[in-house]
């Protein structure tokens, strides 16, 4: 009796989301991977690699070849991703630290927005890096739910429950200092004004673990520091408990993983994956981060197959920049992404070369996108917003410039399926003035400068960016040199032709671009203590060190397993 009533269920659940139309408001997932190298994953050759489920996915749909990211670091690349907006244009910086007052504008709209317009369930698992303020998480930006870490897993100590064979790995001493979080982007000019001193903010040295609900606008710590051990399982447990709840109406899922980012150096590897994962990766502690990964895909897609509704979900897939190249064995590969013309190896994470911005992408969308299909059209982080917004019947605010054009004409190969993007521009890397340092237009990218990424020119080199005149950038073909190995000399082509070319788009860009400078709220009661404005994540104040504590699970929904908490 009991088995037969819950089969009905079961059925019931089914047939309910079945019988919605695969283009009636599909739910929407957006799968961005933090630090992930465009040469890392097996789609595209990597030889050592194990991502059968990311792979499946992405052969399965349309592999998007020459995907950008909006920012070659971390903060930006989110900003603008949830916008549909260079980042720079919103004031916002490459990188927001732990301990700051602002955050991504409170005046812009959001992916989650957007999707609340029209009426649909939001969550986003993992990490944020939008500004860890209340007013800034993702309950306050349209999102309903949010389990995750606010910023990037090297900012802060965490632990890491030993598996079999394995030594304790505990939460360090606050020894992080402002200058080892930032100094590699401040020498770039990725950091803002708001960040401010770890030593007045003890919150910023363990990483915590949080989830909101905004329905009741709590911030919950429920671990702090975190345990990397059995993050994973957290996530996974609340993603498919959300997609399973809300299987028979539409939902909007974004996933901006914490892994693959390097850790803080406590851990020992500088990279972090459960005892599932862990010393299993023929590519070492960077494979066991990134075959985890591949793991909670994998369970989210085989809760869509339970649940059948794999047809009425786009999946989108990318990563926010190129790989940490500094951070060795432990960053990702830029594959053949090598920027071989700079004469040096870091063209990574933190420049524009090609290695920095040019990231892994695919959508996929059962019955919709042509599985087994490949464009190397043009597309961007930026992209999503609009195309999104197009695809679930969200118009976008009038009152602002977009940077991002819909995508949809590719990934539906629709009107000749080329881009809408004349041209792209790239900010950050070796510009810190608030012009580009680079345009991607057709098959040609143009630099106006070049210069290396996070951690510096390397061999010892004191200066190794260069600076090219406004009417005279250095142009590669990456339609046949996507190494950029060899800048065009008008041995195949007018070089003349394409720089002016170039040189007009900039001077209408530059024109035409307007920027904001970020305006830091007032502090509110909750971040008062003993007389004092503190703004970090903090599960009890002074020290804000709970030795992971406290984990109060009731928090949580119902739809999540607890017992992975």
């Amino acid at each position: 009796m009991v088995s037969s009533l819950l089969m009905s269920c079961v059925a019931m659940v089914a047939v309910t989301a079945a019988t919605r139309a695969p283009k009636d408001k599909p739910n929407i997932i957006m799968l961005f991977v933090d630090d992930l190298g465009y040469g890392d994953l097996g789609f595209n050759g990597h030889p050592t690699t194990s991502t059968p489920n990311i792979d499946k996915l992405a052969w399965g749909g349309k592999i998007l070849s020459s995907w950008y990211s909006g920012c070659p670091v971390c903060s930006g690349s989110r900003a603008a991703l949830m916008t549909g907006r260079q980042f720079n244009r919103m004031g916002v910086p490459g990188v927001f630290g732990p301990v700051v007052t602002d955050g991504l504008p409170l005046n812009e709209t959001t992916l989650g927005d957007q999707a609340k317009k029209v009426g649909y369930a939001t969550a986003a698992m993992g990490k944020w890096h939008l500004g860890q303020r209340a007013m800034y998480l993702p309950a306050a930006r349209g999102f309903d739910y949010y389990l995750g870490i606010p910023y990037s897993d090297d900012m802060g100590s965490a632990r890491a429950t030993p598996c079999q064979g394995d030594t304790v790995h505990t939460a360090a001493k606050p020894t992080i200092t402002i200058e080892d979080l930032t100094g590699s982007y401040e020498d770039m000019g990725y950091v803002g004004d708001g960040n401010q001193k770890l030593h007045n903010d003890p919150g910023g040295s363990f990483l915590p673990l949080v989830y909101q609900d905004a329905s009741n606008k709590n911030t919950t710590v429920l671990e702090q520091p975190l345990d990397f051990t059995h993050l994973a399982e957290k996530y996974s447990a609340y993603v498919t408990g959300f997609i399973h709840e809300h299987a028979s109406s539409p939902f909007l899922l974004y996933m901006p993983f914490s892994h693959v980012h390097t850790t803080a150096g406590n851990q020992r590897e500088s990279q972090y994956a459960g005892c599932m994962f862990k010393g299993k990766s023929d590519r070492g502690p960077f494979g066991d981060a990134l075959a985890e990964v591949d793991w909670i895909i994998g369970n989210v897609f085989d809760q869509l197959e339970t649940d059948n509704i794999g047809a009425n979900t786009l999946t989108f897939f990318t990563g926010d920049n190129g790989p940490w190249m500094v951070k060795e064995l432990s960053g990702g590969s830029e594959g053949l992404l090598t920027g071989i013309y700079a004469g040096y190896w870091n063209t990574g994470k933190g420049s524009t070369w090609e290695g920095g911005m040019h990231e892994a992408g695919f959508a996929h969308w059962p019955g919709q996108i042509t599985p087994m299909s490949r464009s190397h059209e043009v597309v961007s982080s930026m992209d999503v917003l609009p195309t999104v917004s197009a695809v679930i019947g969200a118009p976008l605010p009038t009152d602002r410039a977009y940077d991002g054009k819909d995508m949809s004409d590719i990934i539906f190969e629709t009107n000749g399926g080329k881009s809408k993007h004349e041209f792209l521009f790239f900010y950050g890397g070796c510009s810190k003035k608030p012009m580009p340092s680079a345009v991607r237009f057709g098959v040609y990218k143009a630099y106006w400068c070049t210069g290396p990424g996070l951690g510096g020119c390397p061999n010892g080199q004191k200066n190794c960016t260069q600076n090219y005149d406004t009417q005279a950038p250095l142009i590669f073909d990456l339609g046949q040199d996507p190494s950029e190995r060899y800048p065009n000399d008008n041995t195949y082509m007018n070089t003349t032709d394409l720089q002016a070319k170039a040189s007009k788009a900039l001077q209408t860009e530059l024109e035409t671009f307007t920027t904001e400078s970020l305006i830091s709220p007032p502090s509110i009661p909750s971040e008062m203590y003993d007389g004092k404005a503190y703004y970090s994540i903090c599960c009890k104040r002074p020290s804000c060190d709970c030795n992971g504590a406290p984990s109060d699970v009731s928090v949580l929904p119902k739809w999540v397993d607890t017992t992975k908490f």
